[in-house]
């Protein structure tokens, strides 16, 4: 994201809370949601038609697409109605932080993050410590929220030294209601990974699952996946998975059973370019697709098998190279969402940049079918929006919609 993890602070309360917003005002009074008559809970059930992409979440807003993108006019419908700059969940700590920004969103949720950047905890070193946060889950449709709390302290203090981590929004199940969601938190220690998952049915943090670097392979190769938590993890059929730019390693969480493992690929660019893993919405079970930006507007997409070996890489069953058009130079992975890759377009310099009456040009955020190849401009943005990690959001447009918290 945009902004650096800072230091811990743990003055949410040991339980979190649940609130509705009453008015569209953002200054009216919230009220308490439960299970109770007026609001039962429903199971939530899958539809054959898959959310559209509505827009880009980022750091300061929602940029709706588009025209001429398909989902133009659901997408501007959705961002008069709803809340993107979420003024509807309470500021934490109070006094202090200054609002809310996104790091996740799935199934119509936004996880948030406070913006709040306490002073530099960093024991002196080059580098702030990198430390536990306040969040929030929301929908900003219908303006409701559950702030989590704190990872409690005897959980976390008995692992050791965190490096890192990261937290995302994991995928609902069929058996849920519709309100319910889990968020998973995976830490990364200096001897292993540990995963943490928060369960807005039971209000509490719990250690889900952890492993050693021993027991994912070991070797030093994998101590560069300590740094796949500063990326962002793309979700493909229940599983989550972090590259690390120039390393041949994918981590992988499967989300449902809880198991950690590693993926080889022996086919990474060496360039330092990010990868991403996608697959079309109606992916061959058992099949991965790597996309990779190979420089000179080429794009490059790789189809391998899902199972993580220790001992070979996974081969490139398939490879596709996509010429991307000439609108820049270059262009930047961003990462990829339910069948799609995302991509910002490079801006090029420009010679008048010192006339006073120079305006700075705009940055153009685009959508990959993984499926059919197909090429969309989403949104543009001020140039100085170079985002390098944006949250697509999919969702039904109202009448549609419903609450998803």
């Amino acid at each position: 994201m945009a902004s650096p993890v800072p230091a811990l602070r743990t003055e949410l309360s040991s339980a979190s809370h649940l609130r509705r917003s009453g008015p569209a005002s953002p200054t009216s009074t919230a009220s308490s949601v439960g299970s109770t008559p007026a609001f039962p809970p429903r199971k939530r059930r899958r539809s054959g038609r898959p959310p559209p992409l509505l827009g880009l979440a980022v750091y300061d807003g929602f940029y709706p697409a588009w025209e001429p993108h398909p989902s133009a006019k659901r997408a501007l419908a959705l961002a008069r109605k709803a809340d993107f700059e979420y003024h509807f969940v309470p500021p934490v700590p109070k006094e202090e932080a200054w609002g809310w920004f996104p790091l996740d969103a799935r199934d119509g949720r936004v996880l948030i993050q406070s913006k709040y950047f306490p002073d530099d905890d960093s024991d002196g070193g080059d580098f702030p410590r990198p430390c536990f946060m306040n969040y929030a889950v929301c929908d900003p449709l219908f303006k409701r929220y559950v702030l989590l709390p704190p990872i409690p302290h005897d959980l976390a203090i008995n692992e050791g030294r965190l490096v890192n981590f990261g937290l995302c929004l994991a995928p609902s199940q069929e058996d849920e209601v519709d309100t319910s969601f889990r968020v998973i938190c995976v830490a990364n220690y200096e001897a292993k990974l540990v995963v943490f998952v928060f369960s807005s049915m039971t209000r509490q943090w719990g250690i889900a699952t952890s492993s050693t670097w021993t027991s994912l392979g070991g070797g030093t190769e994998l101590k560069s996946l300590l740094t796949a938590m500063a990326w962002r993890a793309e979700l493909v059929d229940g599983c989550f998975y972090w590259t690390v730019p120039s390393e041949d390693k994918i981590l992988v969480l499967d989300a449902l059973k809880m198991e950690l493992s590693v993926i080889s690929y022996a086919h990474r660019v060496n360039a330092g370019f990010q990868a991403c893993i996608a697959v079309d919405r109606q992916g061959t079970p058992g099949m991965l697709t790597v996309g990779e930006y190979l420089g000179n507007r080429e794009f490059r997409l790789s189809r391998i098998a899902k199972q993580s070996d220790h001992g070979s890489p996974n081969e490139r069953l398939s490879e596709n190279i996509i010429q991307l058009p000439d609108y820049h130079n270059e262009y930047v992975t961003l990462g990829a969402a339910e069948g799609f890759i995302f991509l910002r377009g490079v801006p090029e310099d420009d010679d008048d940049e010192e006339d006073p009456y120079w305006e700075p040009a705009e940055v153009e955020y685009y959508s990959l079918n993984v499926k059919t190849g197909e090429f969309e401009s989403v949104c543009t943005m001020d140039r100085d929006k170079c985002y390098d990690s944006v949250c697509p959001y999919f969702r039904f447009s109202p009448p549609s919609a419903k609450p998803c918290v």
